[in-house]
């Protein structure tokens, strides 16, 4: 019946138009509460007369949320005990861009004080996340800037400074081809001798004074840097241990090497009977001779000297003497 087939495409038409319309719908998502998770890798030290305390931002909410604008931070410095929070003195905080945050303040009201100082972000509609681990450390009278002083000694630099009490130094070096100072070495008097150099090089010094107590550390502004190239102006050490014995139809010489970078070799000086010294033959690279030109009874008496890259020569050594065989 025609009427009949127009009833089923009608209803047919008005199922499909119903199931259209009630599409599946999610279940509403709760609201993200922002609160920020704890602060790590908070550090600070003592530097000259500040407080210099350095973190990482939290990147994420404790409900796993990813955050999408800077937090705020709540930073407290004060002595340790039940009663931190309340009575911590709040630090400000630049507004936090991407990467560690920075911060620097006076450490004056702290001196004499054993300090324990904190963290913490604020969220989305200030919500607070827990406090970092603590940072300790003791706040000393600030160290002061070493004058530093240096000049070039034989076959090394020797740096020098004023004293600051109860201190280590730590020394700092630029060599070529380096492009950052380097720590060489940390001494408790304020010395240091570098004989590890190379004549015709430049070398850039700095010195920082540093106290440490426990886990906390005071330190010194860096000193000025201060540039030094050895010359050589100074001859080698005077060789030591010369020695003569009898050989056969020559008397044999030898003395301590000298193990100067700087060096180039030795003159030989002689001796006879009572006479003036002269110097034997050509520079000697190895540290003996075999003197073969002696005449039997006649007295001889020797001297050596070191000579640098550079000519300059070192004063004579203790003399030998002997009476040939």
């Amino acid at each position: 019946m025609p009427w009949c087939r127009r009833s089923s495409v009608v209803a047919l038409s008005a199922g499909a138009a119903l199931l259209a319309g009630c599409a599946y719908v999610r279940p509403p998502k709760a609201p993200t509460l922002g609160i920020p998770l704890k602060v790590t890798a908070l550090y600070a030290v003592e530097r000259g007369s500040a407080l210099e305390v350095e973190f990482l931002p939290p990147t994420g909410a404790t409900d796993g949320a990813v955050r999408k604008t800077a937090p705020q931070f709540d930073l407290r410095a004060g002595p340790g005990g039940p009663n931190w929070e309340a009575t911590a003195r709040r630090i400000e905080v630049p507004a936090a861009a991407p990467g560690p945050v920075h911060v620097q303040v006076p450490a004056a009201p702290w001196v004499g004080q054993s300090v324990e100082l904190r963290v913490r972000a604020s969220g989305k509609h200030g919500r607070l996340g827990q406090w970092s681990d603590a940072v300790r450390f003791n706040v000393v009278p600030p160290l002061a800037k070493p004058a530093l002083k240096a000049e070039e000694i034989p076959h090394a630099v020797r740096l020098s400074w004023p004293a600051s009490s109860g201190a280590d130094f730590r020394v700092y070096r630029l060599a070529p081809p380096e492009t950052e100072p380097t720590l060489v070495a940390t001494v408790k008097t304020p010395e240091y001798i570098d004989s590890q150099i190379q004549y015709g090089k430049t070398y850039v010094y700095s010195i920082q004074a540093a106290v440490v107590s426990g886990n906390s550390e005071a330190q010194s502004e860096i000193s000025d840097l201060i540039s030094v190239a050895p010359e050589g102006r100074f001859p080698p050490p005077v060789p030591e241990g010369l020695a003569a014995i009898a050989g056969v139809s020559s008397i044999e010489l030898t003395w301590n090497p000298d193990n100067d970078t700087d060096l180039r070799g030795y003159y030989l000086y002689r001796a006879v009977n009572g006479g003036s010294f002269a110097k034997i033959g050509e520079m000697l690279t190895t540290p003996a001779y075999s003197d073969h030109a002696i005449e039997t009874g006649k007295h001889y008496r020797y001297q050596v000297s070191a000579v640098s890259l550079r000519g300059k020569e070192s004063a004579a050594s203790s003399i030998v003497e002997m009476v040939a065989p």
